[in-house]
């Protein structure tokens, strides 16, 4: 009989406990990430259904849900979580960074777009790049780096501008040089010479290339939309370094090296040449008509009758040296020099960057060079968590 008894409670007893396992309940509690801050707008589900909710601005959630089902808590740039439920009615999680979650995001005048989108459009050099080229202005590192980008030199002295065309020529009467927007300022005129002064001084050549963090070139018209017509010939985004949270580092870095000129150029004609050339020409001209046959009456001609032949004649009878004019003039070793010094800190509010620097090139032809002494402070510091005070002197 009691046998029978129990063959007859088991079933209701399991249908007991199925009744008592899938009924649903309130299930609450609150989303922080690594910090302990709340995370507004946490996507949170119940794995297998549509059931699904939200976190408010406090981080608070409420769905309902059964014991034992799971709930999958997901946020952008946040390690996805996955909770079971038992028999509380309360689970708190705490997220973590997911640092492969996070798209590399270029910055583009007032906005963003992630790197996948403008990788055809946009070229970036970083530090690391830029310090290992020698030049007095950082726009010449980009020579060679970018494609379909045109560097000309306006001349070869130090520090001089540069024609820089990266869409091609677009105007004949207005201008194709590209946008410079440095540290989110634009650039209204890259060359600081007057128009009378017969030489060229480029505005980037007063920023020190080690102090440069990253020149980003914006290539085609969706990377330049930000900056409306004046972007049409294409922008050139610099952006110097900022303090790093942490010990104070200091670095010291220089180098030392020489420039000459790769091209020898035309060998000038000697004395003797140059005079030669000269009775050549008399005979040529007046061979005819004073019966001159040969160089040497015409030598004789021109010496009894123009006072160049008599007066050279004498200048080499004197024993006056041949002069290379080519040679007096051009610096056969041109120095290039620079020293830098930097140091940089700060803590989870505040940074810094400061440096100081001396750069010296001299050009392959004497009597012209350039000298540039720089020294920049950068300052950043977090008054609350919306206000951020930023400043940057160079």
């Amino acid at each position: 009989m009691k046998a029978k008894l129990a063959w007859m409670l088991t079933p209701l007893l399991v249908l007991c406990m199925s009744f008592s396992f899938g009924q649903e309940k309130t299930v609450s509690g609150n989303v922080t990430d690594q910090n302990g801050l709340p995370l507004p707008g946490v996507s949170i589900m119940v794995v297998g259904t549509s059931n699904g909710t939200q976190t408010d601005f406090d981080g608070n959630y409420t769905i309902s849900a059964s014991q034992g089902q799971m709930l999958r808590f997901s946020y952008i740039g946040q390690k996805t979580v996955e909770r079971t439920i038992g028999a509380s009615s309360t689970i708190n999680v705490e997220m973590e960074d997911d640092a492969q979650a996070l798209e590399e995001v270029v910055v583009m005048g007032y906005s963003t777009k992630s790197k996948a989108d403008v990788t055809g459009s946009t070229v970036q050099l970083d530090s690391e790049q830029i310090e290992q080229i020698p030049v007095a202005t950082v726009d010449q590192a980009l020579q060679g780096k970018v494609a379909g980008l045109s560097i000309t030199g306006d001349s070869g002295t130090p520090g001089s501008t540069t024609d820089i065309r990266i869409r091609g020529i677009s105007s004949i009467t207005a201008g194709n040089d590209p946008l410079y927007v440095i540290d989110g300022v634009p650039m209204a005129n890259p060359n600081l010479s007057p128009a009378e002064s017969g030489s060229s001084l480029s505005a980037l050549s007063s920023i020190n290339s080690n102090n440069i963090e990253s020149i980003t070139v914006l290539k085609d018209a969706s990377a330049t939309a930000a900056y409306g017509a004046r972007g049409a010939n294409g922008v050139i985004v610099i952006t110097t370094k900022g303090g790093k949270a942490g010990k104070t580092k200091f670095n010291f870095n220089s180098y030392f090296g020489f420039a000459n000129d790769a091209i020898d150029g035309p060998t000038p004609l000697t004395g003797a040449e140059r005079e030669m050339l000269f009775y050549e020409a008399v005979l040529n001209s007046f061979g005819e008509d004073y019966g001159l046959s040969n160089i040497e009456e015409a030598g004789e001609f021109a010496r009894a009758n123009t006072s160049y032949g008599a007066d050279y004649q004498a200048w080499r009878d004197a024993g006056s040296p041949e002069t290379n004019w080519a040679d007096l003039i051009t610096n056969k070793n041109a120095v290039i020099r620079e020293y830098n010094f930097s140091a940089t800190g700060g803590d989870e509010t505040s940074n810094f960057y400061t440096s100081l620097g001396y750069f010296e090139q001299e050009a392959t032809v004497i009597g012209s060079e350039f000298d540039r002494i720089s020294g920049s402070l950068n300052f950043s510091k977090d008054l609350s968590d919306r206000f951020t005070f930023t400043s940057n002197n160079s």
